[in-house]
């Protein structure tokens, strides 16, 4: 009876592992960045998320991946970058970046979420970011230096590429070591992260395979 019992148990839990690891599809919640870069080596992966402040979906998604992301272990490392669809989203970019180089963005990131959904102000122009930013009191000739500095301008270059390079077409999107990107189908926002730990695995099981051969 103990053996039957044993048998039974062994046999649910191997059909759990099989629809555990069918939950997510490569093409489906996830898809590879193309062409697929090769598989890396070592223990440190990145994930990246693009997004937008004036995206109510990335709004809504800051707490979730914020959360997240102060869980993760000391091999997977987690990055923003700002998106550059044109428009508004180009200042704002250029915005993130130059309060990140004077150490205020961690202190005005969910501020610029706050102004432009809770408070509906659009923030399309320089003035009316100017304007936010004095009313929380940043240095402004700093920041006014920080806009036309060539680190800031480096670094909108180099985010431009990156959404190019990884075909970004919407908001938030995350990539995973540079070789996939999050898909469709999500049912909550909490899905989206689970989608990353599990490419996140993969992606080091690949890599462990690749050393073996």
């Amino acid at each position: 009876m103990k053996k039957a019992y044993a048998l039974f148990v062994a046999a649910l839990l191997f059909a759990s592992a099989g629809v555990i690891a069918e939950t997510y599809q490569e093409g489906v919640q996830y898809v590879p960045i193309a062409p697929q870069p090769p598989v890396g080596t070592g223990d440190q992966v990145e994930v990246v998320e693009f997004f937008w402040y004036g995206c109510p979906h990335c709004k809504d998604f800051e707490p979730v991946v914020k959360k997240w992301a102060g869980g993760l272990p000391a091999n997977v490392s987690f990055t923003q970058i700002p998106v550059m669809f044109g428009g508004p989203a180009d200042l704002h970019a250029q915005v993130y970046y130059a309060l990140e180089g004077m150490g205020e963005l961690e202190r005005m990131h969910e501020k610029f979420f706050h102004a432009m959904h809770d408070e509906k102000r659009k923030l399309r122009t320089r003035d009316e970011v100017d304007a936010l930013l004095q009313e929380n009191g940043v240095d402004m000739d700093k920041f006014n230096q920080a806009m036309n500095s060539f680190a800031v301008a480096a670094k909108v270059n180099r985010a431009r590429a990156l959404m190019r390079r990884y075909g970004i077409r919407s908001v938030p999107t995350l990539v995973m070591d540079g070789r996939y990107r999050s898909g469709s189908g999500f049912r909550s926002y909490e899905e989206m992260t689970e989608v990353v730990d599990h490419v996140v695995a993969k992606v080091l099981e690949q890599r462990k395979q690749a050393v073996q051969q």
